[in-house]
């Protein structure tokens, strides 16, 4: 039976789906397949008419959705994988079989968009269709790899601790020793309902902005998209019973707080923040840890920090999810000239914003470096 293939442009055609979208994402065990993520999303990042959803039928039942939107990026209009551009983390297509998924990604190649996918891992069944499907005209394509951590809960707190290196475990004691000297410590997690969502997620936006993220432009408070984001999905999590919050509080005042789903035997961490002027003490690494204790006491599957892997990440041990960025451009001038200028623009953003964290007067030579250290090794060329 041939694939039929609907586009959807508007969020209201993308409202009806919410049962068929969530019965195709089960498979996958992710909260960021999910039709309220994607939905949260659309209502956040997507101006009308740049939705670009593809949906793909097969004697009327769905069995491949591609989740994306054209974005415009300087003269280039590309698809993307929709709140990728914005909030960074895994995502990916959701379908029945491998069939499904190449059969879509075939009709996506053959139209000779300009493509750019983040947050694909790096051994899905998504990278490996982008990279053996082959056209006859020649394309410029680039991919750059990423890892984001995970931690895999196999054993009990009491037999995992041990693992964590002595001089970590030294300075946590310390850290914890310094929290206690300015007040009485508590570790709260706390499920909000719908009614109760209200108290606590002003108090997750207040931590989060109390910080460098306040200075750089990404904390809730100060980014009207990425508020309107979390209000949005926090509301749809709450509703279903996956949303949790956890608060470390010091004299009664929290923080630092964490924004988690709770899905597929798994816990994720989408949102941390902490208070700055509370820093002697590392809020928000004992927090985490806290945490990572957490997901073990409650026997998950396992813990996923999201984002990008950080050197501090390391005090848990975890493993990587490796992951990719693909970008496919017809093979003409302007989406080189585009893609050089994007990735100018990215550098230099990415310096402003080291410099708008760094708070000790650090040599300009030093936050270029460190800026440029960020960028993993990429492959480009011309692809068949």
């Amino acid at each position: 039976m041939p694939l039929t293939i609907d586009v959807i442009q508007e969020l209201d055609g993308l409202s009806g789906l919410a049962d068929e979208w969530n019965r195709l994402a089960s498979r996958f065990k992710t909260p960021l397949l999910r039709h309220e993520w994607f939905t949260s999303c659309a209502e956040a990042f997507c101006p009308p008419g740049k939705l670009s959803i593809m949906v793909g039928r097969e004697e009327g039942e769905i069995v491949v959705i591609a989740p994306l939107v054209s974005n415009p990026s300087f003269g280039v209009r590309r698809l993307e994988i929709l709140g990728t551009a914005v909030l960074g983390e895994l995502s990916g297509f959701l379908y029945k079989d491998d069939r499904s998924l190449a059969d879509l990604m075939n009709v996506i190649l053959a139209s000779r968009r300009p493509l750019l996918f983040r947050g694909l891992l790096s051994d899905s069944p998504e990278i490996r269709c982008l990279k053996e499907v082959r056209h006859s005209r020649l394309s410029y394509g680039e991919s750059a790899e990423f890892a984001s951590p995970w931690v895999p809960v196999s054993t009990s707190w009491e037999k995992f601790y041990p693992t964590i290196s002595s001089s970590w475990r030294s300075t946590l004691r310390r850290a914890q020793r310094r929290a206690e000297e300015i007040g009485p410590v508590q570790y709260e997690f706390v499920t909000p309902t719908p009614e109760t969502l209200g108290q606590y997620l002003p108090e997750m936006f207040r931590v989060e902005s109390a910080g460098w993220k306040s200075r750089t432009g990404t904390a809730l408070q100060a980014s009207a998209v990425l508020s309107r984001f979390f209000h949005g999905y926090a509301t749809s999590a709450a509703r279903l019973g996956m949303l949790q919050f956890a608060f470390l509080r010091i004299g009664g005042k929290p923080v630092a707080a964490q924004f988690l789903i709770v899905y597929g035997g798994r816990l994720w961490v989408l949102k941390v923040g902490y208070d700055e002027a509370y820093s002697r003490c590392s809020p928000g690494i004992l927090l985490m840890h806290r945490v990572v204790q957490y997901a073990f006491e409650q026997s998950f599957e396992a813990f996923e920090f999201l984002g990008a892997n950080e050197p501090w990440t390391g005090i848990w041990k975890p493993e990587l999810h490796r992951h990719e960025m693909y970008r496919r451009y017809p093979l003409s001038p302007l989406p080189i000239v585009g893609h050089g200028l994007e990735a100018s623009n990215a550098v230099l953003a990415r310096i402003r914003t080291i410099m708008k964290k760094e708070r000790d007067g650090t040599p300009w030579r030093l936050l270029v470096k460190k800026a440029a250290s960020r960028f993993r090794r990429r492959r480009v060329g011309v692809l068949p």
